[in-house]
């Protein structure tokens, strides 16, 4: 599995846009869960038009959709979708896919990322806190409810209709900064770890996972 260290969600998005964008059938880019408008100035870029939509309104510019439900009426069918660190968030993620699939144009793409449940960090967090690193009691406050399990969300994409061009992992372990005292020795001690995990397990690397799709 390819791991792109040196890349952010947004640049591992821009660079999947900028492959295919002289393919797109339309230029409509539907940004679920699109913020406060992040991505905007990436899809302007490519002389594009930008579609948000979001769960909770946090700007004026997007149009409300809650993935339990088709997609809103009288809003145009993409070429593009991002779908970035929304997954997890959804308690019906397999109709939250096929509304999508519905939405999107045919031969139209989509990007789509997730915190990384296979991650050295969560496996570590696996073992001495029975609980994955994204995905702790704690984190139900921000609606993580499902457990994007690779060959999982694979499934639910290929059982709506998109072709898997790619399933990649984002980041790298970073060591921690030197300072006196004994925390510094624990951080080292726990990097060590998850390099270790990485060596011999390679899909551990990178906390982001990311699916590149078209819809057939």
């Amino acid at each position: 599995m390819k791991n792109y260290k040196d890349l952010n969600r947004g640049q591992w998005a821009e660079l999947k846009l900028n492959e295919v964008s002289n393919k797109l059938p339309n230029k409509i880019v539907s940004d679920i869960g699109s913020g406060y408008g992040w991505f905007r100035p990436t899809v302007e870029k490519f002389n594009l038009q930008w579609q948000p939509f979001d769960y909770i309104s946090k700007i004026e510019e997007s149009t409300i959709w809650d993935l339990n439900n088709p997609a809103p009426e009288n809003k145009k069918r993409p070429g593009f979708v991002v779908f970035m660190e929304v997954l997890e968030h959804l308690s019906n993620p397999e109709l939250g896919i096929k509304n999508i699939s519905n939405h999107i144009e045919k031969g139209g793409y989509m990007v789509l990322t997730t915190p990384n449940p296979l991650s050295a960090q969560s496996k570590f967090s696996l073992f001495f806190k029975n609980n994955l690193y994204a995905f702790q009691p704690k984190h139900l406050i921000e609606h993580h409810v499902y457990v994007p399990l690779p060959h999982v969300v694979k499934f639910h994409l290929e059982n709506n209709g998109f072709e898997i061009l790619e399933v990649a992992t984002i980041g790298r372990l970073i060591a921690p900064k030197f300072t006196f005292g004994f925390n510094y020795i624990k951080g080292l001690v726990h990097y060590f770890f998850l390099q270790l995990l990485v060596v011999f397990i390679p899909e551990s690397k990178g906390h982001t996972q990311t699916f590149f799709v078209v819809k057939k």
